[in-house]
C-alpha cells in the first residue's frame, strides 16, 4: 500500500496528515486548504508505503495463488542498442581497415528480469522475502517537494536565490531507529545480456549467434552472461535528489565554463547503508579431514653382506667375509649392521566453516545449479528462472557507501554537444564564499569550512532533532549557517569499519594479532556449512631399525717356554698368545651375546713355565694355529635369520652416516599423531575496506557511441 499527501513542507504538518490519512489499501492525494499552504514554505507530496513490495512478474494469469511462486518473477526490462558500429571498433586487428580478416563484434541486449524490492529475510540465496510494513514513518516519509533556497552563491560568489525540485527518502535516525524495514531492505535481480549478430532482425532465430564460428558446434555459439544480484539488509534512508536551474557567474577563465550558466543541474546524496559496522568480526572452526596412514610392511633397505650400503650381494659375493673361513671384514659399518625400513604417509586437510552475521550482505553470482540453454531466458522464451549456487559469487559484507553529488553551488550539469550526453560535476571555482562551504577542516580549529563526510554515522549537520543532515536548507547566508556543517565529501565502506572521532573519519578494522576475524569481501559465501576446504599436505615419515654384531676377540696362551737360566734354574719365560676372532650379536637390550650358530669355545692355553723352574721347559698347547676366525655359521646372518641378534631402534651415529638421512634415521620412532604438515585454508576473506572523505572537485564523464 502507498499513501500520498498535498502537504506544506514542514514535517510537523506531514506527519499530521499522513497519520490522519493512512488507511488501507489507499492511494490517494490529500488536499489542504489555501490558509494552511500560505503557511508553507514550500508545496509537495509526502509518500508513506506501507505493507508494500514490488517484483517484476511474468506470469500473465493474474493468479493470486502464483504471487507466492518466486519462479514467476520473469517480467523483464529490455535494454536495446542503438546505433551502428564505427569503423575504429570493428577494425579488431588494428590494420586500419574493416576486412573479414578482423572478429565478429556486437553491442549487447540487456534483459533485466525478476527485479524484485522487498523486506530482509537474511538469506543470501533468496531474491524475495516479505513485505515491508512501512517504508518510513509518518513523522519521517519520502517526501517530493518545491522549494527555494536564499544566499546561495553563484560561480561568481554573489548570493542568489535557487527554486529546485526535491525528492527525499526518509533520513537517516541518528539514536533508537523508528521503521525499523525502512533500515532492513531486500533489492535483487537477474541480468542476462546478449550480443546482438545487428545483421539480424528482432526475433531471427540467430539474431544472438554472433561470430565466425558460432555454427560449428550442435548448441552454437552463446554469447550470454548471466548475473543475480541480491543486497540483503541495505537503508536509502538520508537519500535525496534535487533539480533546479543552476545560477550564473562563470565564465571559460580559470578551468571554468560559461556552460555551466543557468542550465540543467541536479545535486543529491545517494545513500546505501548497511549500519554499523564496528562490531562485525568472523569467527571459524577448523576439522581436520586428513588420516593418520598404515605403516608399511618392514623393508630390507641393507642386508649387511657387504660394506656397501644396499641388497644386491649376497653372503658369497659381498665383501664381508660371510661366506668365508679365514679374515672378515670387521670394521665396515655395511659388514656390522643389517637395516630395514618402515614408512607411514599421512595426510591432512582442513575443512574451515566461518561464522559471520549475513544480514548486510551484497552478493554477485553467475553459477547456476543447472546448466540451461546458452541462448536462453525468461525475456526471450518464456523459461523458467534461473537457480544459483547458494555459496558461489562474490559475497560484499556490510557496505555503507554514501555518495555526494554535487550541492547547489557545485552542481551537476547534464549537457550534450548535439553528438554526445555528459554529465558533468562543475569545478569549484576559487572563491572563498564558495569552497569553504566545500572544503572541510578534519582539525576542527576553522569552523568557517563547512565541508564534511557523510557516512553511516554522520552527514553534515541536520536542522532536524534526531535525525542525519541531507535535507537541504533553505536559507545558505553565514549566520544560517553558522557551527552547521554540509554534506560534500562521499564515503565507501566495506566490512569491519568503525570510527574513533565519531564519525568525522573511518578506520578499517585489521583484525587482532594473529586472529583474521576482519569482514569485507569473500570469494564464495564465507557461511558455507560445507567450508573452505584446504589443499591437502602429505608427510610420509620413515623409521628404522636394525641388526648389530660386533668382533669378540679371545686369546690363549699357545706355547710357554724357559728363555734364560742362570746357575742352574729359569729365569726368563716367554708366552706366545693365539688369538680367536668371532662374531657376536646385539640383542634387542643392546648387549652382546655370542652366536647362536657356530659358536667357538676359546682353546685351552699350554702349561705355564714358571721362573726357578726347569730351564728345559717348552710346553704347547693343544690347539696353536693362530689367528682363528669365526666359522661360515658364525658369520651367517639374514633379515630373517640374525643369528642371535635382536632388532634395535636406539640412536646410532655411525650406522646414520652409513645409510644417510634420506633413509632415516635411529632413534626416530613415527608418533601415533598426525606428522603431515598443517595446511593453509584459503584465504578468501579480503578483510575490511573504506575510501574516505572523498571529494569530487571536477569530473565529466561523455558518452561515446561504438
Amino acid at each position: 500500500m502507498t499513501t500520498l499527501h498535498t502537504v506544506s513542507f514542514k514535517r510537523t504538518v506531514l506527519a499530521t496528515l499522513i497519520s490522519l490519512c493512512i488507511s488501507r489499501y489507499a492511494f490517494a492525494l490529500q488536499e489542504i486548504s489555501d490558509d494552511a499552504l500560505s503557511q508553507a514554505t514550500g508545496e509537495g507530496v509526502a509518500i508513506l508505503p506501507t505493507d508494500f513490495s514490488f517484483v517484476l512478474r511474468g506470469d500473465k494469469t493474474g493468479n493470486e495463488i502464483s504471487l507466492a511462486d518466486r519462479s514467476k518473477d520473469t517480467g523483464y526490462i529490455h535494454y536495446i542498442p542503438v546505433g551502428g558500429l564505427t569503423s575504429l571498433s570493428q577494425d579488431t586487428n588494428k590494420d586500419g581497415l574493416v576486412t573479414s580478416a578482423d572478429h565478429s563484434v556486437g553491442k549487447a541486449d540487456l534483459y533485466l528480469y525478476g527485479l524484485a524490492l522487498s523486506k530482509n529475510d537474511n538469506n543470501i540465496n533468496n531474491r524475495f522475502g516479505s513485505k515491508i510494513s512501512s517504508w518510513g514513518t509518518a513523522n519521517n516519509p519520502w517526501i517530493f517537494k518545491a522549494a527555494t533556497a536564499s544566499n546561495v552563491p553563484d560561480f561568481a560568489g554573489s548570493n542568489g536565490t535557487i527554486t529546485y525540485l526535491n525528492f527525499e527518502a526518509p533520513l537517516y535516525e541518528t539514536g533508537t531507529k523508528t521503521g525499523l524495514d525502512a533500515y532492513n531492505l531486500k533489492l535483487a535481480l537477474w541480468a542476462d545480456a546478449f550480443v546482438r549478430d545487428q545483421s539480424k532482425a528482432e526475433g531471427d532465430v540467430d539474431q544472438f549467434n554472433l561470430g565466425e564460428n558460432f555454427s560449428t558446434t550442435a548448441t552454437g555459439r552463446a554469447n550470454r552472461l548471466r548475473l543475480q544480484a541480491i543486497a540483503n539488509g541495505f537503508s536509502m534512508n538520508g537519500s535525496n535528489l534535487q533539480v533546479f536551474q543552476t545560477l550564473g557567474g562563470s565564465n571559460n577563465n580559470n578551468g571554468m565554463s560559461a556552460f555551466y550558466n543557468n542550465t540543467l543541474g541536479i545535486a543529491g546524496v545517494l545513500r546505501f547503508n548497511s549500519g554499523d559496522a564496528q562490531d562485525l568480526k568472523a569467527t571459524f572452526t577448523d576439522t581436520e579431514l586428513g588420516s593418520v596412514g598404515t605403516p608399511s610392511a618392514w623393508t630390507t633397505i641393507h642386508n649387511g653382506q657387504d660394506s656397501v650400503l644396499g641388497t644386491s650381494k649376497t653372503a658369497s659375493t659381498g665383501n664381508c667375509g660371510n661366506a668365508g673361513t679365514g679374515a672378515f671384514n670387521s670394521t665396515s659399518p655395511g659388514c656390522l649392521f643389517i637395516v630395514q625400513k618402515q614408512t607411514r604417509t599421512d595426510t591432512r586437510q582442513i575443512k574451515r566453516v566461518w561464522s559471520v552475521p549475513t544480514n548486510s550482505v551484497l552478493r554477485l553470482s553467475t553459477r547456476e545449479t543447472t546448466d540451461t540453454a546458452g541462448l536462453s531466458t525468461p525475456a526471450l522464451n518464456g523459461t523458467g528462472a534461473p537457480t544459483f549456487d547458494a555459496n558461489e559469487g562474490v559475497f560484499i559484507y556490510n557496505p555503507n557507501i554514501n555518495l555526494v553529488l554535487g550541492n547547489l553551488f557545485q552542481p551537476v550539469i547534464l549537457g550534450s554537444d548535439g553528438k554526445n550526453f555528459s554529465l558533468e560535476i562543475a569545478r569549484i571555482p576559487n572563491k572563498p564564499e564558495i569552497y569553504k562551504k566545500i572544503y572541510t577542516d578534519y582539525s576542527g580549529t576553522d569552523a568557517t569550512y563547512l565541508g564534511s563526510t557523510c557516512n553511516v554515522y554522520q552527514c553534515g549537520t541536520s536542522e532536524i532533532s534526531g535525525y542525519q543532515g541531507g535535507s537541504p536548507r533553505t536559507n545558505y547566508s553565514t549566520t544560517a549557517l553558522s557551527n552547521k556543517k554540509l554534506a560534500t565529501h562521499s564515503s565507501i565502506s566495506i566490512g569491519s569499519v568503525y570510527s574513533s572521532d565519531g564519525g568525522k573519519t573511518l578506520t578499517a578494522y585489521k583484525g587482532t594479532a594473529g586472529v583474521d576475524d576482519a569482514v569485507g569481501i569473500s570469494f564464495g559465501n564465507l557461511q558455507n556449512p560445507n567450508g573452505f576446504i584446504s589443499d591437502i599436505t602429505t608427510n610420509t615419515a620413515s623409521q628404522i631399525r636394525y641388526a648389530q654384531r660386533g668382533m669378540n676377540t679371545s686369546t690363549w696362551i699357545t706355547n710357554s717356554r724357559c728363555t734364560s737360566s742362570s746357575w742352574g734354574s729359569c729365569n726368563g719365560v716367554t708366552n706366545t698368545t693365539g688369538s680367536l676372532y668371532q662374531w657376536q650379536y646385539y640383542n634387542g637390550s643392546g648387549s652382546l651375546i655370542n652366536s647362536v650358530n657356530g659358536w667357538t669355545n676359546t682353546p685351552t692355553s699350554a702349561t705355564l713355565c714358571t721362573n726357578g723352574g726347569s730351564t728345559t721347559c717348552n710346553n704347547s698347547a693343544a690347539v696353536t694355529t693362530t689367528p682363528l676366525y669365526g666359522t661360515v655359521a658364525n658369520r651367517t646372518w639374514s633379515d630373517t635369520t640374525l643369528n642371535g641378534a635382536g632388532w634395535r631402534t636406539a640412536a646410532n651415529a655411525n650406522l646414520n652416516n652409513f645409510i644417510g638421512s634420506s633413509n632415516g634415521t635411529t632413534g626416530y620412532v613415527i608418533p601415533a599423531t598426525n606428522t603431515a604438515p598443517a595446511p593453509i585454508v584459503p584465504n578468501t576473506n579480503m578483510g575490511s575496506a573504506v575510501i574516505d572523505g572523498l571529494l569530487i572537485q571536477h569530473m565529466k564523464i561523455t558518452t561515446t557511441g561504438l
